[in-house]
């Protein structure tokens, strides 16, 4: 087994690194005055801050996050178009709560209603998604409960595509963390609707609730929820200086607390750390020796990019290599793992990631294969 270091000029700059879920430190630097929060970095993974972000709440009008998630979904698949048509039932026509306005018999454009979700928050809209998609809100409520299982989103059960108060209907502020880093990284030509701040159909003009897309230009969404049972919730996206930080918070006493909150939360992301890009997806981390092969050398690559948050006050050097077994002789697969790539901080383990081979290598001719069995045996 060898450890073969990958110098990089980006490793020089960090002594601490956050990965995946892992926390920045044992103790909050400061407490949020709501029942949950979380802030995280979208891209790496990180997460910045948590106070009882497992903690099971009713999500209220985050719920719609779900919604939106499984439309584009469907977008993406191509079952539906902006441009499909869905009825207007009258069971979607009279649920209460925030409303889009649509009206029993008419067909709404997806498009249209995509808006109604995202920015006027309409819980009519979410019913008439939800029986166009799921045959009825049952059904959907089965598809997002399928898909926050597929997601990780463990503290979720949903039971109505709105949010509106139900039995059981509960999510978690790390759940939607993830939720929406998943809806960031999948559906990105859709982002545009949630930083709308307006929006009018049926003749009526309703504003955006996030106000913070009027307060900070680097703003980019998300979602407001509010009910007496669920108190004030907000999940809020910036994007500055390469970093696109989320905050969720749930359970706070006001529209004022949670827009505070969020911004708190946010601001001291940005302040305190930095999203270092390591390696894009398909980069080439080590060109490796081939025996016995039709090739000498075969590169190395890894699948996923690797990206690490890590704080601006800390300065110094990590370590960067490939784990392998050595020799690699052929034939080699295209594909084939090779090794991992392996960040370490002062000797300890932090970020790990396969490395496969980039082409296939076939065995080469017998000449090659008795000179490089005699290299091998001899150690040359």
């Amino acid at each position: 087994m060898s450890f073969k270091l990958l110098r990089n000029t980006m490793l020089a700059l960090m002594v601490t690194i956050l990965a995946g879920s892992q926390a920045w430190a044992e103790g909050l630097p400061f407490h949020v005055r709501a029942k949950a929060a979380i802030m995280g970095d979208i891209d790496s993974g990180a997460i910045l801050f948590d106070q009882n972000s497992d903690m099971p709440l009713p999500p209220a009008s985050l719920t719609k996050v779900m919604t939106l998630y499984l439309l584009y979904e469907a977008l993406q698949k191509g079952d539906i178009t902006l441009e499909t048509s869905m009825p207007v039932s009258r069971n979607a026509w009279q649920r209460e709560g925030s409303k889009t306005f649509v009206k029993v018999g008419d067909k709404i454009r997806v498009e249209d209603l995509i808006r109604g979700i995202a920015v006027q928050s309409g819980n009519d809209a979410c019913v008439v998604v939800a029986e166009y998609l799921g045959g009825s809100e049952k059904g959907f409520a089965d598809m997002m409960n399928a898909k926050a299982a597929a997601l990780g989103m463990e503290a979720s059960h949903f039971a109505n595509a709105s949010g509106l108060p139900a039995p059981g209907h509960q999510s978690s502020a790390r759940d939607f963390f993830i939720l929406t880093a998943a809806l960031m990284k999948h559906f990105p030509e859709y982002a545009h609707y949630v930083q709308q701040k307006e929006y009018t159909f049926n003749g009526i003009r309703q504003v955006n609730r996030n106000h913070l897309l009027w307060k900070d230009k680097y703003i980019t969404g998300l979602k407001t929820g509010h009910t007496s049972e669920a108190g004030y919730c907000l999940i809020a996206v910036r994007e500055k200086d390469g970093q696109r930080l989320c905050s969720v918070v749930m359970g706070s006493s006001s529209t004022e607390v949670r827009e505070e909150e969020s911004m708190r939360l946010l601001h001291y992301g940005n302040r305190s750390f930095e999203t270092v890009n390591l390696f894009e997806a398909g980069a080439t981390v080590r060109t490796l020796r081939v025996w016995k092969g039709s090739q000498k050398e075969v590169d190395g690559v890894i699948y996923n990019p690797m990206r690490i948050t890590v704080p601006k006050r800390q300065r110094g050097a990590l370590e960067a290599g490939i784990v392998f077994n050595e020799p690699l002789v052929a034939p080699v697969r295209q594909g084939q793992a090779l090794g991992s790539l392996v960040v370490k901080l002062e000797g300890q383990e932090v970020m790990r990631q396969p490395v496969v081979a980039k082409n296939e290598v076939p065995e080469g001719n017998l000449m090659v294969v008795l000179l490089d069995a005699i290299r091998l045996q001899l150690g040359w």
